[in-house]
């Protein structure tokens, strides 16, 4: 087991000269350490880092400056290896408060080489590197201090094969014509809308929101937002202030006094009288918009039987390309996304701008074979 102890960057001085190393070689390794279930924001315990064949641990619970890390998180001449690193940028993304470049996230190109969906990491070193990945210390409270050898041993194994796994993945991609297509999947980490999705994008992700009416979504906007807030300052997380389903009520029925608020059904009385200022203030936001400035929801109309038929088809025939790509079905795009290829079709080319199956590597492994197999201009036959 590796002497860990002699692991850690203790002083800004040595972390700056480690990311100057980084910087030279152009790349780096990183896997986060936090915690998050009892709070709004996570906490950061621990950074794992990998620099050419060096491995570094980082204590952020330590008096060190995290500045030269986050200062090359916006840096596209460096590239940030990570593995199923959504929730990782999204801590840097908070901490450096600048979007991330360059993330190479090593389970989406993993995903492009028959792996799955979401291949974990020590499968991806298995399967690529043919090196064994000890499971590791998944339930470890990684705020307390000091941490055991055993727990710094594996922690620092979650870095140790990123920057050997960006190099034959790259590779193999590269040879199966396939680099391209991976990276521009992972260009999700660049854009800044990924870590502050449109509201619009938010509410589609609360529980029972697709039950609201148009006025309803209005309301529930406001209420959204007055939740995140009471969030973010009580730094608990935001179904501990309000349960997704309570929000929605609240906006269905859009109580107007405190004595309506304490009969809605569910809302905790301790709760009406602690959140009551708030509810109604956002309530009355949402009251005060005019029904003209009121955006229209969007129903998608019902599909015509042929065009169920078509879909049916259609969705049998993605999952036979997918398989024979090597390339997990969910990973292209889902029933709706299939759904929204058929209805455009049958309402005329005009309606085929902006859907997910004809963008980019989608549309050209995936959405325009599919239309083809659909107008009869090719067949697909099992081999």
């Amino acid at each position: 087991m590796d002497n860990s102890a002699d692991s850690y960057l203790r002083s800004t001085a040595d972390l700056q000269d480690f990311m100057s190393q980084a910087r030279s070689d152009g790349r780096y390794g990183i896997d986060l350490e936090f915690i998050r279930e009892k709070s709004y924001f996570p906490k950061l315990a621990l950074i794992q880092i990998s620099v050419g064949e060096e491995l570094r641990l980082i204590d952020p619970l330590s008096d060190i400056s995290l500045e030269p890390i986050l200062e090359t998180v916006p840096d596209p001449e460096i590239v940030k290896i990570v593995h199923a690193g959504g929730q990782d940028m999204e801590i840097l993304e908070l901490e450096s408060e600048r979007t991330p470049a360059n993330v190479f996230d090593t389970q989406i190109a993993a995903a492009f080489l028959g792996l799955g969906l979401q291949p974990a990491y020590s499968v991806t070193c298995e399967r690529i590197l043919g090196k064994v990945v000890e499971k590791g210390e998944s339930w470890t409270d990684w705020l307390k201090r000091p941490l055991t050898a055993r727990q710094e041993f594996y922690a620092l194994d979650d870095v140790r094969h990123l920057i050997p796994l960006h190099d034959a993945l790259s590779t193999k991609l590269g040879s199966e014509g396939r680099l391209d297509w991976a990276l521009a999947e992972m260009q999700k980490y660049a854009r800044r809308e990924t870590y502050h999705p449109p509201i619009e994008m938010s509410l589609k992700k609360v529980k029972r929101s697709g039950s609201l009416d148009a006025r309803g979504l209005t309301q529930l906007g406001f209420l959204y937002e007055w939740r995140e807030s009471e969030a973010a300052h009580q730094d608990r997380p935001r179904r501990r202030i309000l349960a997704d389903e309570i929000l929605v009520e609240l906006a269905r029925r859009a109580p107007s006094n405190s004595e309506s608020l304490r009969s809605l059904r569910g809302l905790d009385s301790r709760d009406a009288r602690r959140y009551g200022d708030g509810i109604l203030k956002a309530i009355s936001k949402g009251r005060s918009i005019p029904n003209d400035d009121i955006p229209e929801i969007k129903r998608r109309r019902r599909l015509e039987p042929e065009e169920e038929a078509a879909l049916e088809l259609a969705t049998s025939a993605m999952r036979a390309l997918c398989r024979a790509e090597r390339i997990a079905p969910p990973l292209v795009g889902n029933n709706a996304d299939v759904e929204d290829l058929i209805r455009a079709n049958a309402d005329g080319s005009s309606q085929m701008t902006g859907l997910k199956l004809l963008d980019g590597w989608r549309g050209q492994l995936f959405g325009e074979r599919i239309l083809a197999f659909l107008s009869g201009k090719s067949v697909l036959k099992i081999d």
